[in-house]
């Protein structure tokens, strides 16, 4: 049976700035729901005008008995009006979206995050660690202010692994240099920006690494009728991120 999708109102419980371009917004749904498994996104309703026109996709970060967590990048006129909502107030989100999800199988998972891709997998490193499994965070940012998500994996009591492209903070280089210091038995999970993925699919092809990509795209819909969103399948074929994904294994698809 396919999985049922919420669509809701949501009231902002908190709404903060964390650093760099970086916040923090829960939302607590007004109606019962189950909890979303790790990878599923929602669709966040900006402005209840057409200006700008459609929702924004997030990834559900974390999840507990009262709130969904988004973290979010203002970068455009929408997240810019998401920064100016208060406690308190009521938006709508559409919820639960997404079908193609991370593996469990490994023993070992590295997750590498660029940036505020490393929402795209929060959810997954709890997911695995209350399963007794190794897990280890990889975050990369451009400078240690772009690095706010650091206070989330403090709080959760995760291994982590930092690097900024300046120096300012860990190491000093790309995040995709890390998967060097791990064997092929680590199963590697990655969300961030498309340069950054297409990177790490190469250097994996060297060292053997089995690899999942939580793709990031723009979207219209959410649920696979627009198809705005499409990413081409290494048979040919193009694939909707936010339906067949928006996690897919690189040997999948073509960035």
């Amino acid at each position: 049976m396919a999985e049922k999708l919420i669509d809701t109102e949501a009231e902002v419980l908190e709404n903060r700035f964390i650093s760099g371009n970086l916040w923090l917004m829960r939302l607590k749904p007004l109606c019962k729901m189950p909890a979303p498994k790790a990878g599923q996104f929602l669709m966040l309703e900006v402005s209840p005008t057409y200006d700008p026109m459609g929702r924004r996709a997030f990834a559900v970060a974390d999840f507990d008995e009262k709130s969904l967590w988004i973290y979010y990048d203002v970068v455009g006129r929408g997240t810019e009006l998401m920064s100016f909502m208060k406690p308190g107030d009521i938006t709508r989100i559409f919820t639960h979206l997404g079908k193609g999800l991370f593996s469990y199988d490994a023993r070992r998972h590295l997750l590498v995050g660029g940036g505020v891709g490393l929402a795209g997998l929060t959810l997954f490193g709890k997911e695995l660690k209350s399963m007794g499994k190794d897990v280890v965070f990889v975050y990369g940012a451009r400078s240690k202010e772009h690095l706010g998500m650091v206070e989330w994996l403090e709080k959760e009591g995760f291994e982590y692994i930092l690097y900024t492209d300046d120096g300012s903070e860990g190491k000093k280089g790309f995040v995709t240099e890390a998967i060097k210091e791990f064997g092929s038995e680590w199963c590697i999970s990655a969300c961030g920006p498309y340069p950054m993925l297409k990177s790490l699919v190469k250097l994996s092809e060297e060292t053997g690494h089995e690899v999942y990509l939580s793709l990031e795209s723009r979207m219209a819909c959410g649920w696979g009728v627009c198809l705005g969103c499409v990413v081409k399948g290494t048979n040919g074929k193009f694939m909707r991120v936010c339906y067949e994904g928006p996690v897919f294994k690189s040997d999948s698809v073509r960035l």
